[in-house]
């Protein structure tokens, strides 16, 4: 599955790396009314009422570090009724930035170097890229709000109940059965 291109997204803030200062700068994305039914299709979602993310951005030379809350109300519908039925999400937020540059010399080992691939356990994730200056909002936004829905939504007090089973059909040689066995 290929990741969306950028300029199809329907939620976009774009911030330019040179703008945030080394103190932590608040910034809010609270999208237009309009725009919450582009942004309940493309999560798959019945319906958003409300999204508000709220972000600190600080930089540390040419790395960022993003913190912050993504407050939802929404609608998904249930899977074993299919009626919608209504969500509320806080999910937060903590992200590293890096330029694309960096974290592609990170990731690419020399010619020298042997390649051994180690799993470590509670390790950091790598710095996202900032992409031609800017980390656009709307696309972190976007993400976080995807990766915290539940993919089996389950309206509260509903469980599933397995159908009785049918009775089959009496075969035409239980009758046969019967009169070879004398009943």
């Amino acid at each position: 599955m290929t990741a969306p291109r950028q300029d199809t997204l329907p939620l976009r803030r774009p911030i330019r790396v040179e703008s945030i200062t080394l103190r932590p700068v608040a910034v809010e994305l609270v999208p237009e009314q309009g725009d919450l039914a582009a942004i309940a299709t493309f999560l798959g979602v019945a319906s958003v009422e409300t999204l508000k993310a709220s972000y600190s951005l600080s930089r540390n030379g040419e790395r960022v570090k993003l913190e912050g809350m993504i407050r939802a109300g929404l609608h998904q519908s249930c899977i074993v009724t299919l009626e919608p039925f209504p969500v509320e999400l806080n999910v937060p937020v903590r992200l590293d930035f890096a330029p694309q540059d960096e974290i592609a010399a990170m990731a690419s080992p020399s010619e020298d170097d042997e390649i051994d691939i180690e799993v470590l356990l509670n390790e950091e994730e790598p710095p996202e890229p900032i992409v031609d200056g800017t980390i656009d909002l709307g696309a972190v936004t976007l993400e976080f709000l995807a990766l915290s829905l539940d993919p089996y939504p389950r309206k509260p007090g509903v469980e599933f109940t397995e159908p009785a089973p049918e009775t089959p059909a009496e075969s035409p040689f239980a009758a046969l059965l019967q009169l070879k066995r004398g009943e």
